[in-house]
């Protein structure tokens, strides 16, 4: 079990540190010349049983309070400790109220420099701290009274902390390990003959020699090579442990890790500027927290400036609670669940703090009421819960942007989404899930678009399916617009004809003489494959001049029998099919799903010029993305996109 301690300065946090372990967790020069602990310490002991403890020692300075959260954020049971002689003091307030703000799971308080002090005082302290206590979230709270150079009741304390780890293994030995690796760096220096070396406590999943990690917010890949954990060598270092990871990597001037980073896996190096979080505003305020304010954000490691938004008010007063979103100056790592505390701008006051809720929330709409209502159902602890009640409130949920924000496996958001009993649509970074009965309300809505479509343009077919899922794109995912389209199709309430979509009930009429004329017209575009015939191509063979037969192309594609892919070419739906295939095949074939317009070129045969038409046209149209000189496909379901 990992501890860490939380307490004014000079009440005696490091010397009870060194009274359980025999470790002096002061490091620096700075810290032995002074008496004072600057930076985080570190100390493990074995008790006789073979419970293992670490503790972090922290400091109690005002100046040094941002290195005090570097060592709390990530723990799960802290030592208030108060000394006797002295009493509660302002650290010690502070500190509480942090703890409670970002919901520490257990305290246990201690009252050092018993020696010193007469048994009336002794008791007197005890009664404070009680009721400080009894007045904040930690009421009942175990108060340990010891003195760290006498010994007296140092045994006691330890014997609880071995009760306290005996009952934390058991819960995490309860809980199956979840989640990829994430690890908030305190430390990082590096040593002779090893190189670089990171140190923090595991917040989920597990790291071993030989594993593939990544720094955030920098990105740069590294490679593990080996892993201290309880400050010891180790196969590997799993959640709630402390752990020193040995790393290589290349790494620019000025880009070494350090605190603030995070050593995570790969998939989870997601880093973020805009945060929303639960945030509940300090009791000890003078004055409630305001729209816009400046702040200091601290969570993981990290201490960046940001700029405070209220959502769903203009004010918070002290003491209570809501949502809120944070912009930060500068990336940072951040998850759903991860601590936040807040301090004002001149990092002199403990504003407030939470959890982060959203890590990745939309630019637009941050405090629309269904957006709140989003925000409300994603707070919930547990992802099933989440899941569940964020598809209540209609909303249609990226899976991946789900499993990412929580932490998620594959194995895991499986099983999430199998609880939840919904519908799911899509695969890999496209899946969503959605409610029935949201889905049947995207049909509605699909439905309703077609009919004003139709009313507004009674003498054609109908839209094609990009033009009718982007007037609908806030308001669910493709993926799910989809969805909602192939169930109207498979009812027969939505026809396709060719690469336009109608009602069933609605009816297009082409004159007779298009008619007459479209049956010469077909021949000549299906004998050209691949590439059919310009247009002036064309007008010669029908006997055609070319501004009247040019109108007459335009016509027939508002019916769905042609798309202009270019000035002078148009295409028949089916052809355009074919050349969306290629383009999907291409990018199957590359190992990176990139393909480049000579290798399109090649495969079509039908020459340069032609073959740079038709892929801007799929471009145009959703199904390929140009990146750079090559192209990939959007989704896996666009590739629909031509029919």
């Amino acid at each position: 079990m990992i501890l860490a301690t939380a307490g004014h300065i000079d009440h005696g946090k490091t010397a009870l540190v060194r009274a359980l372990t025999g470790v002096d967790a002061d490091r620096l020069p700075e810290e032995k010349r002074r008496g004072l602990t600057i930076d985080l310490g570190f100390a493990y002991t074995t008790l006789p049983d073979g419970t293992e403890l670490g503790f972090v020692d922290v400091p109690g300075h005002e100046r040094f309070l941002p290195n005090m959260l570097a060592g709390v954020l990530s723990i799960d049971r802290v030592l208030l400790i108060v000394a006797a002689d002295d009493g509660p003091r302002p650290q010690t307030l502070e500190h509480l109220d942090i703890l409670e703000l970002i919901g520490i799971a257990g305290i246990t308080a201690v009252i050092t420099k018993i020696d010193r002090v007469a048994a009336e005082r002794r008791a007197a302290v005890e009664g404070e701290v009680a009721a400080l206590l009894a007045a904040s979230r930690f009421g009942g709270s175990p108060v340990f009274a010891l003195s760290s150079r006498t010994g007296e009741g140092v045994a006691a304390l330890a014997a609880h902390l071995g009760e306290m780890a005996v009952l934390a293994a058991s819960a995490r030995a309860a809980r199956p390990p979840s989640g990829l690796f994430r690890m908030p760096i305190d430390r990082a220096f590096s040593l002779p003959g090893i190189g670089p070396v990171v140190t923090g406590t595991v917040v989920a999943g597990s790291v071993a020699p030989g594993d593939r990690l990544s720094v955030t917010p920098s990105g740069i890949a590294v490679r593990v090579r080996g892993v201290h954990a309880q400050n010891r060598p180790a196969l590997r270092a799993a959640a709630g442990e402390r752990c020193a990871v040995n790393i290589v990597g290349s790494f620019p001037e000025g880009s070494q890790p350090g605190r603030g980073d995070w050593l995570v896996a790969p998939e989870r190096h997601a880093p973020v500027d805009r945060i929303d979080i639960r945030l509940g505003a300090s009791r000890t305020l003078d004055k409630g927290l305001r729209d816009g304010l400046p702040v200091h954000v601290h969570l993981g490691t990290a201490d960046v400036v940001g700029r405070l938004a209220l959502l769903g008010g203009r004010a918070l007063d002290s003491g209570e609670a809501g949502l809120a979103q944070l912009h930060l100056e500068s990336s940072i790592g951040a998850l759903h669940g991860d601590r936040v505390v807040l301090r004002d701008h001149a990092a002199r006051q403990t504003l407030g703090g939470g959890r982060v809720v959203d890590p990745f929330p939309p630019y637009r709409g941050r405090s629309r009421p269904g957006r709140l209502a989003l925000l409300d159902a994603m707070a919930e602890p547990s992802p099933a819960a989440a899941l569940a009640r964020m598809l209540q409130t209609g909303a249609a949920v990226p899976l991946a942007r789900f499993a990412l924000a929580r932490n998620l496996t594959a194995p895991e958001l499986a099983a999430i989404v199998e609880e939840a009993a919904c519908d799911c649509f899509g695969h890999g970074e496209t899946a969503v899930a959605i409610a029935p009965a949201r889905l049947a309300a995207l049909g509605e809505r699909l439905t309703e678009t077609l009919v004003e479509w139709h009313r507004r343009h009674p003498d054609t077919a109908g839209p094609a399916r990009p033009q009718l899922l982007r007037q609908l794109r806030t308001e669910a995912p493709e993926t799910a617009l989809e969805a909602a389209l192939a169930g109207l199709l498979a009812a027969g309430k939505v026809v396709r004809e060719g690469a336009l979509l109608r009602l069933s009930e609605h009816r297009p009429r082409v004159s007779r003489e298009d008619e007459r004329l479209w049956e010469g017209v077909r021949p000549l575009l299906e004998a050209g494959g691949l590439r059919p015939p310009r247009v002036r191509e064309l007008a010669p063979e029908l006997g055609l001049e070319l501004e009247p037969l040019i109108k007459f192309l335009k016509r027939m594609e508002r019916f769905g029998r042609v798309v202009q892919v270019a000035d002078n070419r148009f295409f028949l739906p089916e052809t355009l099919a074919r050349h969306a295939e290629i383009a999907r095949d291409l990018a199957q074939d590359s190992p990176e799903g990139r393909f480049s317009a000579v290798a399109f070129k090649d495969r079509t045969g039908v020459g340069r010029n032609v073959s740079i038409e038709i892929l801007e046209h799929l471009d145009r149209v959703g199904l390929t993305r140009r990146v750079g000189d090559l192209r990939i496909l959007r989704n896996a379901s666009a590739s629909s996109a031509s029919r």
